[in-house]
């Protein structure tokens, strides 16, 4: 949906600013040359008569107001920040429901905007970034954080403990490459996290963890009642290994998020496919009306949750 707002944007952009420019280098300067005549044959016309003169067909005034204002967005977004809502629970407790976020879109290189072709090499994601894509199966817009960077492995284990054996280049003796390691993570007290799906209003308790990945301290849930399963169904470890310039991507809702481990076409992101780094949740709505003619109207604004995403 992103990506379809964003070409109709450009496009908009590209038409307005064609119909400005084509006026202004044909009836434009007729209506200026007409005006010039009538100062040169009377000192001073009459101002209803200069107005009559000067006035631009309405699709031209319209135009000449939207221009610069679609262009100000264009920039914005394709270079700047990218405002997005999160449609999904894949990534509680980080994330939720509601969430109006921002993405940068220069973290990862400056791109042009449509067809997304790098630019500028600027930076690429770090281990634990949370991170918009197109998704390989759908080339919709997900959001997902960043585990396994490109030459990494990554294991899930069937008890759903999360390991990493970073890249260890060709070059390097086997001795001096990084060990598998277990990415730690401490169970939260209390009652455990209440997931519940905005449209039923059925909660589903999990269990809260933090998860220290390379010092990125974030939320993690599991469900203790669901058993993590492969993509064919099989209650066994998956081991993944990313190949160069992609990226292993998961849910911080692990038991509820389609991620990575359950593509069809491929269990990677694609360095090309990446859109921008989330940073900041600048608003968060509500949704209560369960009717669907009234359902995208906010019926309360949580300004707890605005601030910096981890």
């Amino acid at each position: 949906m992103s990506s379809l707002y964003g070409i109709i944007i450009v496009a908009l952009t590209f038409v307005s600013g064609i119909i400005w420019l084509v006026d202004s280098l044909t009836a434009g300067k007729k209506r200026k040359a007409a005006v010039k005549k009538l100062y040169d044959n009377m000192l001073k016309p009459p101002q209803e008569t200069v107005e009559a003169l000067m006035v631009e067909p309405i699709y031209v005034d319209y135009a000449k107001s939207f221009f610069p204002i679609l262009l100000i967005i264009v920039v914005l977004r394709s270079f700047l920040y990218e405002p997005f809502q999160i449609p999904s629970a894949s990534m509680k407790p980080t994330l939720t429901e509601g969430d109006f976020i921002l993405v940068n879109k220069y973290d990862y290189g400056i791109r042009l905007p449509i067809n997304d072709k790098k630019i500028l090499e600027i930076g690429l994601p770090a281990r634990g970034d949370v991170a918009v894509f197109r998704a390989p199966d759908t080339g919709e817009d997900y959001i997902k954080r960043v585990i396994g960077l490109p030459g990494d492995e990554v294991i899930y284990t069937k008890e759903k403990q999360l390991y990493i054996i970073p890249f260890c280049s060709p070059e390097t003796a086997k001795k001096d490459c990084p060990n598998k390691r277990l990415i730690p993570k401490v169970a939260v007290s209390g009652a455990g996290y209440i997931d519940t799906n905005p449209n039923t209003g059925i909660g589903i308790v999990n269990v809260e963890y933090i998860e220290n990945l390379d010092g990125v301290r974030h939320g993690i849930l599991n469900n203790p009642d669901r058993p993590q399963l492969t993509r064919e169904r099989k209650y066994q470890d998956s081991i993944f290994k990313v190949p160069m310039g992609h990226y292993f991507v998961m849910g911080d809702n692990r038991d509820n998020s389609k991620d990575s481990r359950y593509w069809h076409t491929t269990h990677f992101v694609a360095e090309e496919n990446l859109v921008g780094h989330a940073v900041s949740i600048w608003m968060h709505f509500e949704f209560g009306f369960k009717n669907k003619f009234f359902s995208w109207i906010p019926t309360n604004v949580d300004l707890s949750r605005v601030g910096e995403i981890k």
